[in-house]
């Protein structure tokens, strides 16, 4: 018995290894070539695995895709709690947490791309994505926008509708600086990207209390 079950966690250990560098090449070629331009025949072939590899843990590229993403969204949503854990009033705790958003994808860029096919129009999911899936992923980001306006809506007077324009308008505002930032657009002006986000959430606390 004690024997199976050695077998057995070495099996799944296996698996496991082999699923992550999977993932870890997928990143790889999402990240240089983007969805369309990955294949899960290179996927294999830059994990070092047969061709037909991948197929037994993923049905197709789109699948590797909805796992990353997800896991990134995961991560994402765990930075910004635990940024707001430390917060010592509400109205630092909504600066917190948007601050932990723009940080997350300053320091991971390659996360921001995944994250920006959610923001389309749905194409990426006409392209493989399954309704059940879709839904997974909508519903963490609207699990971790939600958070965020209720760290809004807790400071006095702001109501839930205001919470929810505000957010939107925060991450739209905070994710076009993020793309101006990788561009090099932003260095071009001799701005700084940290003293904008510091200058827009100043500017976005002081108008939701007014």
């Amino acid at each position: 018995m004690a024997n199976t079950k050695q077998t057995n966690s070495r099996k799944e250990d296996l698996q496991a290894y082999k699923r992550q560098r999977i993932l870890a090449a997928a990143t790889t070629l999402f990240r240089e070539k983007g969805l369309e331009g990955a294949t899960m025949r290179a996927i294999a072939k830059e994990a070092d695995y047969s061709t037909g590899a991948p197929y037994a843990y993923f049905q197709s590229k789109e699948e590797i895709y909805a796992e990353l993403l997800a896991l990134s969204l995961g991560n994402l949503n765990n930075s910004v709690k635990e940024a707001t854990a430390r917060s010592t009033s509400v109205t630092n705790k909504a600066r917190d947490a948007f601050s932990a958003y723009y940080q997350y994808y300053f320091d991971l860029p390659e996360d921001l791309q995944l994250g920006l096919y959610l923001f389309s129009s749905g194409e990426i999911r006409r392209r493989g994505f399954s309704d059940e899936t879709n839904r997974l992923l909508n519903g963490k980001l609207i699990a971790l926008t939600g958070y965020m306006a209720n760290c809004l809506y807790d400071i006095d007077e702001v109501t839930p509708i205001i919470a929810q324009q505000e957010t939107m308008d925060a991450i739209s505002h905070i994710t076009g600086i993020l793309l101006l930032h990788a561009a090099g657009r932003i260095d071009t002006f001799g701005s700084d990207p940290q003293e904008m986000i510091d200058r827009y959430l100043t500017q976005m606390l002081e108008r939701i209390r007014t």
